[in-house]
């Protein structure tokens, strides 16, 4: 009887997956939509996002082989129907993922980035950048009913220590409602690039001014709403908005603004 080997480059992470406590990447999984106030369905992301990664070779687009690298997943904080407690758990199992150099964690909708920029600016006392990647400000203070609505996100992250409306940027933004409308006037000093003037000016450019605007900072949190892609490129999300970013230009954005800058987590919701 022969037992069937599976090729490194078919397993979890491209072949990248590894125990090590000390892996260039700590990835999380937040499998929870509890804070969505549309279409539901990205509970369902951080497994799927896994399940595609075998499928992918360990190099980038560039062809550097990435096979030095180790990806330490920590598996997913399991949905508690207490939001309360759930996210005192999301918090409590992110401060290992941030020991980590890179920190990449899987949503779930965008009410995640809530808990994990709490422990973000835990983790890294000290002045934090904030890059926003969305159709939506989120930047409201209350939304059908509830302070953690995944309407309310970067309105949350502001609050806590260490984040400041000079070292926030918005990038994709072509949704907005009176009460973040309200609260950028009272805050000039944010920067919000809407999807039309991302169109117009290109990645390299927002990414230059995103690092100036940052460069200040001692870390930096990136938070990536996949609606923040026209719905051409990224249909599977909850509060999909025409007009997005291509995933070409978000990927330049992205690359300019993660080798200019000491971005310590990333994370991926809406998916």
């Amino acid at each position: 009887m022969t037992t069937e080997i599976i090729p490194k480059h078919r397993r979890l992470w491209s072949g990248l997956a590894s125990a090590d406590p000390h892996a260039e990447v700590g990835v999380l999984g937040i499998p929870f939509d509890g804070g969505a106030s549309f279409r539901k369905g990205a509970a369902a992301a951080p497994a799927r996002i896994r399940s595609l990664t075998p499928h992918y070779a360990p190099a980038s687009e560039d062809g550097v082989m990435l096979t030095g690298m180790r990806v330490h997943d920590y598996g997913d904080v399991y949905h508690d129907l207490d939001w309360n407690r759930y996210f005192a758990r999301v918090e409590e199992r992110a401060r290992a993922v941030l020991n980590h150099p890179f920190a990449l964690f899987l949503g779930g909708d965008h009410s995640v980035t809530i808990p994990l920029a709490a422990v973000f600016a835990a983790a890294y006392p000290g002045a934090l950048g904030y890059v926003h990647i969305d159709a939506h400000l989120d930047l409201a203070d209350s939304f059908d009913g509830h302070r953690w609505s995944h309407a309310c996100t970067a309105r949350r992250v502001l609050e806590q220590p260490g984040f400041a409306p000079e070292r926030t940027v918005f990038v994709g933004i072509r949704s907005f409602m009176e009460d973040e409308l309200a609260y950028t006037d009272i805050h000039p000093e944010i920067r919000i690039y809407s999807a039309r003037e991302f169109h117009r000016r290109g990645p390299e450019e927002i990414g230059a001014e995103t690092t100036a605007q940052l460069s200040g900072a001692d870390a930096v949190y990136v938070t990536l709403d996949i609606d923040a892609l026209d719905p051409a490129y990224a249909p599977g999300t909850g509060t999909p908005e025409a007009g997005g970013l291509t995933t070409r230009g978000l990927l330049e954005f992205i690359r300019a603004v993660i080798t200019a800058l000491p971005v310590s987590a990333l994370d991926i919701v809406e998916v």
